[in-house]
């Protein structure tokens, strides 16, 4: 992944790093930007901007965080689990039925641990919830 501030000219097509606000203009994080998006900036005094731009084996941040409920969570109907759509990077975990949240929890610090742009946050081990 190429990461880092472009002029405005080359960042057609790249994702934006940040959300940006100026004014009545607001582009969220993880926005493909556009013409119209370069266009909006440019109008709000922006010259350059932070983005992203994926190379191979890169994959977008929402389908990673994807991969890894996945991974954490293999079978989640069995767990009474249902994992949410990823957005911003993340997904979250709902449960089906009231339980006790169990963790294997050397297995998230490991994941903790591979690089600080990936974090897995959970409630304590042992916490109550309720379906939802």
């Amino acid at each position: 992944m190429r990461f880092g501030p472009v002029p405005l000219d080359q960042a057609a097509g790249a994702i934006l790093a940040y959300s940006l606000k100026a004014g009545d203009l607001r582009l969220k994080k993880g926005l493909r930007l556009g013409p119209e998006d370069i266009a909006a900036l440019r109008a709000a005094g922006f010259d350059e901007v932070t983005v992203a731009r994926l190379e191979a084996p890169d994959m977008p941040e929402d389908e990673a965080a994807e991969a890894l409920a996945k991974a954490l969570v293999p079978d989640a109907a069995a767990a009474a689990l249902r994992l949410g759509a990823g957005f911003a990077g993340r997904v979250n975990i709902h449960a089906d039925a009231a339980g006790l949240v169990l963790l294997e929890v050397a297995a998230i610090g490991r994941v903790n641990n591979v690089d600080p742009a990936i974090t897995v946050g959970t409630l304590p081990g042992r916490e109550r919830v309720a379906a939802g």
